[in-house]
């Protein structure tokens, strides 16, 4: 990622970053220097430069009957990071709210694609708490190592929030597996054939997920009833195996 595109998601303007990468390189400046920097009209300058100087990423030198303007120590954006997440995590109680006040029908979506895929993954790791468990079919697709699938961080995420799984499967595809302490697996005898379709289900949170690898689909069922009931049904096939 571009530290353009770092400095905006941490709430610059794109003229802000602009201005403030140049003062970083180029040291003191005055707004003649900060044009010829940056190509920014004069105007425009002087009216984003205030903003800058509320943030405290910038401070002004005086210089003569001329004011430099000084970028501060990068830093100072920690300041900034910290307080947008700050500021997120006091909203998220009551988008949390909006959100369930839209009603208890359950929110169904349909994804396509290699991404599509991926963002069932991804919202299992991001969505489930540290220590939560889930629940997963894994199907001899599933078990390739394939990375196409997952996101980038997605076994580093699951690791840091010690997430459990309990899995079922069939022998061809548990031995493919390593024994770890937070997987317990059951597997399905052979001739039952519940797994040849490579169709991985997924129970996590309020939600089930089942994952087409053969034609790269997936759907995510959002709704505490039809997830404690997918967990029941998968908890009663687990002890009988």
């Amino acid at each position: 990622m571009k530290i353009a595109e770092i400095l905006q998601k941490i709430g610059l303007s794109e003229k802000e970053s602009q201005i403030y990468t140049a003062l970083l390189e180029t040291g003191p400046a005055t707004v003649s220097g900060i044009f010829r920097s940056t190509g920014i009209h004069r105007p425009l300058i002087y009216k984003t430069l205030p903003f800058l100087i509320s943030k405290e990423l910038i401070t002004i030198s005086p210089k003569g009957k001329n004011k430099l303007f000084v970028a501060e120590s990068p830093e100072k954006l920690k300041s900034l990071f910290f307080k947008l997440s700050s500021d997120f995590e006091s909203a998220l109680p009551e988008l949390e709210k909006m959100h369930q006040s839209a009603g208890h029908r359950p929110i169904v979506k349909f994804l396509q694609g290699k991404n599509g895929l991926r963002f069932v993954f991804e919202d299992l790791v991001t969505t489930l708490k540290k220590g939560d468990i889930f629940y997963r079919y894994s199907s001899a697709k599933d078990s390739i190592k394939n990375e196409k699938y997952l996101p980038a961080n997605y076994r580093q995420m699951r690791d840091q929030k010690q997430l459990e799984r309990f899995v079922i499967t069939n022998e061809s595809v548990a031995k493919k597996k390593k024994l770890r302490l937070e997987r317990a697996t059951k597997l399905v005898p052979q001739q039952y054939g519940l797994f040849d379709y490579d169709i991985t289900q997924l129970i996590y949170g309020d939600k089930a997920a089942f994952v087409d690898y053969n034609t790269e689909t997936a759907i995510i069922i959002e709704d505490p009833q039809i997830a404690k009931f997918q967990k029941k049904i998968f908890k009663l096939l687990y002890d009988k195996l």
